[in-house]
C-alpha cells in the first residue's frame, strides 16, 4: 500500500506540473508547428478535472515570432502556460498544458488557438465526453499518444503520454518492447542519445485495477548532423554618459546547445556567458572600448562584429529663461506675479534643493525638491506684494546640484498707494410729497442701470465712492412716495473720473 501511494503521488504531481520549455530546435523550416494536432480527453466525470495534456508550439521559421494570446474556444477546456506575449526565436518552443472539466454529461469539442502578433493562428483540436459518476473503476484509455522525436547526437528526447480512467494509474515505459528501469511516470526523458538508438520505438503501458492500455509507438530519430553557429543579429554600438551601464545583445542560429562568451578589447569577461551582456557603471576610461561575442557549439564557433562603447562626460547644467524680473508699479494691497522656466540643459539628473528670496514683498514657489531629467523643465512662480509705497529690489537664488548653481534672478518693483475716487451728485427736491430718493448708475448711456441705494434716502445728494479712474459713469435718480411707488428716471447725467 505504501508503494502504491507513492506511485499515485508521483503520478498526480507529474500530471499537475506545467513544464515551460524555451529550447532551440534542430532546424529552421518555413512554418510554425503545434504538437499534438489534436487531444482527445476521452470520458471524464462531470465536475472533475482531467489529467493535464502537454501541448507545444514550435517556431520552425527563419525569423522570430511572437505568441500574443492562447485561448480555448470552449470553456470546458482550459490552458495553463507562461505569461504572454512570448517571443520565440527560430527553433524555440513554448510548452503548456490543457485540461478538460465537463459541466454536463455530453460530448464536447473545441480548439486551442495560438495567435501570433501578425494575426496568424495555429490550433489544436480538442474533444472529450462528460459522463455521470460511476461507482465502478474505469480501465485506462490513452487520450494523448506520445509523439515521435528527432534529435542530434548528444541530446535527450522527452516523450509524454496521457490517459483517462479511474485513479490511481501506473505507468511503465518500454524501449523496443523491453521495460525501462525507473521509467514509471507519464513523462520519460531519455539519456543523451547516440546513433545506435536511431529508429528506437518507445511505448507506454498505463494500468489500474480495471485493466491496462498501451500507447502507440513513438519513433526516435537520432542524427549526427550538427550545424555550426552563425551570427544573425550583431551587437550594436552604444553611447552612454559616465555612471550609466550599457547593454549589448547578440543572436545566432545553429544546433543547440549554444554557448556564449563576451570579450572586452579581446579579453574574455568573467561571467558574461549569455546572449545579452550589461556592463557595470561606466567611466571615461572605457570610452571607445570594443565588445565582441563568441557563439559556440560542438560544430564550431562564430565571432560577432565589434560593438564600440562611447562614454561621454556627465554634465549638470540648470538654465533659467530670465535673469531679471520687473514687476513695475503694483498698487497696494494687490500683488504682481511672473514666472521663470528652469531647464536641465545637461545630460544628467539635476535636483533643485530650494529657492532663497531677498527683498521686501518678494516671494518664489514651485521648484523646491524638484528633480529634472535632461531636457525637462520646471516653472518658478515669483510674486511681489508691496507693503509700503516706493521702489524695492531683491533677488531669487535657485540652489541645485548643477555646476552653475546658484542661479540668480534680479527682482524689482514699485509699491503704489491706492488713490480713491468719488462722484458727488445733488438734485432739487421733488415738488410732490416723497419719502426719499433712489440713485442708479451705469457704464453705458441709457442703462441698464444698477441701484446704489438699498432703501429710499431722504437726502437730495449722493456720493459714489466706488468709481475707478479713467471710466465714464452715467447716473439717474427716482423719487418714492409714501405708498412706495417709484417715479420714472430723472434726466441722465454723466461723469468722467480722471
Amino acid at each position: 500500500m505504501r508503494i502504491a501511494r507513492e506511485i499515485r503521488n508521483k503520478i498526480q504531481a507529474v500530471a499537475a506540473a506545467l513544464t515551460i520549455l524555451l529550447a532551440f530546435g534542430t532546424a529552421a523550416h518555413a512554418n510554425v508547428r503545434v504538437s499534438p494536432s489534436s487531444v482527445n480527453f476521452g470520458s471524464e466525470s462531470v465536475g472533475s478535472t482531467s489529467t493535464a495534456h502537454t501541448v507545444t508550439i514550435t517556431n520552425e521559421n527563419r525569423r522570430r515570432i511572437t505568441i500574443s494570446s492562447i485561448f480555448s474556444s470552449a470553456s470546458q477546456f482550459s490552458f495553463s502556460g507562461p505569461s504572454l506575449p512570448v517571443n520565440l526565436n527560430p527553433g524555440q518552443s513554448l510548452t503548456g498544458s490543457v485540461s478538460f472539466k465537463p459541466s454536463a454529461a455530453q460530448a464536447y469539442s473545441g480548439s486551442l488557438e495560438f495567435k501570433r502578433s501578425n494575426g496568424s493562428t495555429n490550433s489544436i483540436a480538442l474533444s472529450g465526453t462528460g459522463t455521470s459518476s460511476t461507482t465502478g473503476p474505469v480501465a485506462p484509455t490513452i487520450s494523448s499518444q506520445p509523439a515521435s522525436a528527432k534529435i542530434v547526437v548528444g541530446q535527450t528526447a522527452t516523450f509524454n503520454v496521457a490517459a483517462t480512467g479511474t485513479a490511481p494509474m501506473t505507468y511503465l515505459w518500454k524501449k523496443n518492447g523491453a521495460a525501462i528501469s525507473g521509467a514509471t511516470s507519464s513523462t520519460f526523458t531519455t539519456p543523451a542519445e547516440t546513433t545506435a538508438d536511431n529508429n528506437a520505438q518507445f511505448t507506454a503501458e498505463v494500468s489500474n485495477t480495471a485493466g491496462n492500455a498501451t500507447s502507440n509507438a513513438a519513433v526516435l530519430t537520432v542524427t549526427s548532423t550538427t550545424v555550426a553557429p552563425a551570427i544573425t543579429t550583431q551587437p550594436a554600438s552604444q553611447t552612454v554618459i559616465a555612471g550609466k551601464t550599457a547593454s549589448f545583445t547578440v543572436a545566432a542560429t545553429g544546433t543547440a546547445p549554444l554557448t556564449y562568451q563576451w570579450s572586452k578589447n579581446g579579453a574574455p569577461i568573467s561571467g558574461a556567458t549569455s546572449p545579452t551582456y550589461t556592463t557595470p557603471a561606466e567611466t571615461s576610461t572605457d570610452n571607445n572600448a570594443k565588445f565582441t561575442a563568441v557563439v559556440s557549439n560542438g560544430a564550431g564557433s562564430a565571432t560577432s562584429n565589434a560593438a564600440i562603447l562611447t562614454v561621454g562626460a556627465s554634465s549638470l547644467l540648470l538654465n533659467s529663461s530670465a535673469s531679471s524680473l520687473s514687476f513695475g508699479s503694483v498698487t497696494m494691497p494687490s500683488s504682481g506675479t511672473q514666472t521663470v522656466t528652469l531647464t536641465n540643459a545637461g545630460n544628467s539628473l539635476v535636483t533643485i534643493s530650494g529657492a532663497t528670496v531677498s527683498g521686501a514683498g518678494f516671494n518664489a514657489t514651485g521648484v523646491s525638491g524638484v528633480m529634472l531629467n535632461p531636457g525637462q523643465t520646471a516653472t518658478l512662480t515669483a510674486t511681489f506684494t508691496p507693503a509700503s509705497a516706493g521702489a524695492v529690489t531683491g533677488k531669487i537664488s535657485v540652489a541645485s546640484n548643477a555646476t552653475n548653481s546658484p542661479d540668480s534672478i534680479a527682482l524689482s518693483g514699485t509699491g503704489v498707494t491706492a488713490v480713491s475716487h468719488s462722484v458727488a451728485l445733488t438734485w432739487s427736491p421733488s415738488a410732490s410729497t416723497v419719502i426719499g430718493y433712489n440713485t442708479y448708475s451705469s457704464l453705458v448711456s441709457g442703462g441698464p442701470y444698477t441701484k446704489m441705494t438699498s432703501t429710499p434716502d431722504a437726502a437730495t445728494s449722493y456720493t459714489d465712492a466706488n468709481v475707478q479712474a479713467g471710466q465714464t459713469y452715467f447716473f439717474v435718480v427716482t423719487s418714492v412716495n409714501s405708498s412706495n411707488v417709484e417715479s420714472a428716471f430723472s434726466a441722465e447725467v454723466s461723469a468722467l473720473v480722471p
